[in-house]
């Protein structure tokens, strides 16, 4: 059996009997400044850490020996490079790393460390600029190297017109990219000549946004195309290839899933990729960390040179499963003067077995990624178990229970990272690390990576970036079948009574008893509940209720209700009760329809339950005829009669979020229709998250029709369109740099004639 290589930590350097480096402030946020600290403290560095508001109680804040408060996120800290160093200099730090994305490719920032006084742990500020501007580094690359390079344009003139030229002239598909970017920020493909204006536009505001420079490149969109890395290292003299990745797996041009090596790369063109890094490494006289990123053609086998990063990538771990070499430790091994020839670890580096990552995101693969917001109020991993299979598996957290995500920052969660000897046991590995992952408290993107892991075609090795947005409808299929079961129905009932919960508030009537109803509620009332759950079809959200109810026997009953339909007008006459009625009609509706089943011989095994308001969380065993099924869940209650539970059963990968409701207490309602009504009103556009306002591109008053763009809205460093769901007249209720939280009215859409009269 292959061995999973053992972890090479390389030895920090002295100097006159001391540590070069005794202590490193981290530039940034979240898991990287997690795993950054994870390592100096294995070399017996001192870590400070910076940060805002958001994260002030954030796992890498507890981690890190000192840290210093930043300030309001909105006002962009970490960008912030003078403000930085200077809080180095107070803590005494040695050097600042840092981490990815931020100042990790600003050159003026890595200059200023070193003017400082300080050890910029990455590049030399040279090699940053030099590569940092992909024009720049392209047109150098063809004048000084053998590396090939992807058709386009690089030119200093950014007149849109020129630029839509220059894509008529390179073909369609083409990629706008700005020429400061990473991370897939700044990136837009264009499939024909009518977007590309568009396109444009999108990009470079993003582009001067982010990177400030609103430049772009216009290269030729491969579209059989891989996305494949070779991670470099230098010390200025010698330079080492870690050999390759595969980042395929992307959506809006963000990697979700990477592994190493790639596995459809032959082992002629691997040692060729190698090659053309290093041969770009040694060019540069290179310097710590860096990644060589290529498109690869598989129609017709040849790889074309794309950018290099120069920073410390995400997704680095599997490069250090498979070649056994801690990578942070050997950028600080190098900023301390180490030099690279002197360890024989790294004379004949090879990929041992095969590494997975992934990457649990909060976001909404059924609603087009669209990023979520929301507070983790329940995170387990198999770590947390110490089973068996834990060996090879590893989770790299910047958050723990009751952290939040918020609109700030990245969405990412968590990366998971698996090792195992070949590609297809990873494969299960990882599916297995997914399906007993707990995070609760938010939409994640846990089933969307389950999914393409176990889909054939992601088993296929000539798989291409196109895998995602060619298998969409596969890959979003209808949850229905999956997430809504009986079972769990049962288990949702028994969670929400296991730890009953009343409101404090009395009202004038304190003598009553709080449980008290003038209905007789009969023997098995108690034992009953609505249990609803939201599934998504095709894009689209469909509420699930069911009736269950226990009777002496110990027996349950559960009856799926048919969907909601409007009552007839007689209906409306005789439903005083206008939520308790159609109840009612849905109930037998669904038991003439047979819509309903029993369960016998079901018996509480185990119950466990933490109280961490408002939260309570806990692990629920039941046994089904035998057959026991353990549910991991997070309660909290919605007033006195109504609970909301987060649900996950063993095994199974799929977080599901219910409500269970009384049947005395939902019956007895009062009719909500007209708020419920303005909600899913389609003239009504409200902000779909937490989000900063953008470009109004629909002015006040003006006449539109389906599909018209209304905003652009910014949330978590992604640009959101907002279209027309009707035709009439704009009433619009934001303007440009409004910041927005979750549910707030953006415009209205007027009934009206087109030339702005009343109808």
């Amino acid at each position: 059996m292959i061995r999973q290589p053992d972890l090479f930590i390389a030895p920090p350097i002295y100097e006159n009997g001391k540590l070069k480096i005794s202590s490193v402030l981290i530039a940034n946020r979240g898991e990287i400044a997690c795993r950054v600290i994870a390592t100096c403290k294995k070399l017996g560095i001192t870590t400070f850490v910076v940060f805002t508001d958001a994260d002030a109680n954030a796992p890498f804040v507890k981690l890190a020996d000192k840290a210093h408060y930043l300030g309001d996120p909105e006002s962009q800290p970490y960008q912030n490079g003078e403000l930085i160093i200077e809080i180095a200099k107070r803590f005494g730090a040695d050097a600042i790393h840092p981490g990815y994305g931020y100042l990790s490719e600003n050159a003026d920032f890595a200059a200023a460390v070193g003017s400082a006084g300080l050890i910029f742990l990455g590049p030399s500020p040279q090699t940053i600029a030099a590569l940092g501007d992909k024009r720049e580094a392209k047109e150098s690359l063809a004048a000084r190297s053998s590396v090939p390079l992807v058709p386009g344009y690089g030119g200093l003139d950014q007149d849109p017109e020129l630029l839509e030229k220059e894509a008529d002239r390179i073909g369609y598909p083409v990629m706008i990219k700005a020429s400061a970017g990473g991370g897939g920020k700044g990136m837009r493909i264009v499939y024909s000549k009518e977007d590309f204006r568009e396109s444009l536009q999108r990009c470079t505001s993003e582009a001067g946004r982010l990177f400030g420079s609103a430049h772009c490149l216009i290269e030729k969109y491969i579209e059989a195309g891989k996305h494949v890395e070779m991670q470099i290292f230098g010390d200025g003299e010698t330079t080492v290839s870690f050999l390759d990745r595969e980042c395929s797996v992307q959506r809006r041009n963000q990697k979700i899933i990477e592994e190493s090596p790639c596995p459809w790369l032959s082992a002629e063109m691997r040692q060729d990729m190698s090659n053309s890094a290093l041969e770009i490494a040694r060019l540069l006289k290179y310097e710590s960390a860096g990644t060589v990123e290529f498109i690869v053609d598989v129609k017709n086998e040849r790889y074309y040179f794309l950018e290099v990063n120069t920073r410390i990538q995400v997704e680095h771990p599997i490069t250090e499963e498979v070649v056994g070499i801690d990578l942070i430790a050997l950028q600080i091994y190098v900023a301390g003067g180490g030099k690279l020839q002197d360890l024989p670890q790294l004379h004949d580096i090879k990929q041992t077995g095969h590494s997975i990552e992934v990457r649990l995101c909060a976001e909404d693969p059924f609603h087009d990624f669209r990023p979520c917001t929301g507070t983790i109020c329940q995170l387990k991993t198999p770590l947390d178990n110490k089973s068996e299979d834990s060996a090879g598996l590893r989770y790299e957290l910047g958050v723990e229970r009751g952290s939040a995500i918020t609109v700030h920052f990245d969405s990412m969660i968590s990366k998971i990272i698996v090792w195992a000897p070949n590609r297809a046991m990873a494969i299960a590995k990882m599916i297995r690390a997914l399906k007993n992952t707990i995070c609760f408290g938010l939409t994640t993107n846990q089933v969307f990576l389950q999914r393409i892991l176990a889909s054939p075609h992601f088993h296929d090795v000539r798989y291409t970036t196109a895998l995602i947005p060619q298998n969409i409808d596969e890959l979003t299929a209808p949850l229905d079948t999956l997430s809504v079961d009986s079972s769990t129905a049962i288990a949702a009932l028994e969670i929400s009574r296991l730890k009953p919960t009343y409101t404090d508030r009395r009202s004038a009537f304190k003598s009553i008893p709080k449980s008290f109803r003038n209905q007789r509620a009969g023997k098995n009332m108690s034992a009953a509940g609505l249990v609803s759950s939201e599934i998504t079809k095709s894009g689209q959200d469909e509420k699930v209720d069911m009736l269950v109810s226990k009777d002496d026997m110990g027996s349950y009953r559960v009856v799926r209700l048919d969907p909601e339909t409007p009552p007839t007008s007689a209906e409306e006459d005789v439903y005083f009760n206008k939520e308790g009625g159609p109840l009612v009609k849905r109930y037998y509706s669904a038991i003439r329809s047979k819509r309903e089943t029993r369960f016998d011989g079901v018996s509480i095994v185990d119950s466990v339950v933490e109280a961490s308001p408002p939260w309570s969380t806990g692990q629920l065993k039941v046994s089904f005829a035998g057959q026991i099924a353990t549910y991991d869940f997070a309660l909290a209650s919605q007033g006195e009669f109504k609970k909301t539970i987060y649900i996950q059963e063993s095994g199974s990968g799929i977080p599901v979020l219910y409500t269970v409701s009384g049947l005395l207490a939902w019956a007895g309602m009062l009719d909500e229709k007209a708020s419920e009504a303005q909600k899913a009103n389609s003239r009504v556009s409200t902000c779909p998250m937490p989000s900063k306002i953008l470009e109004v591109t629909a002015k006040d008053g003006t006449w539109v029709k389906v599909g018209d763009k209304l905003l652009v809205l910014e949330s978590m460093k992604m640009e959101i369109q907002v279209t027309s769901s009707a035709e009439g007249i704009v009433s619009m209720q934001v303007k440009e740099g409004d910041i927005l939280p979750e549910g707030s009215v953006l415009c209205e859409i007027l009934e009206g004639e087109e030339d702005g009269r009343s109808a």
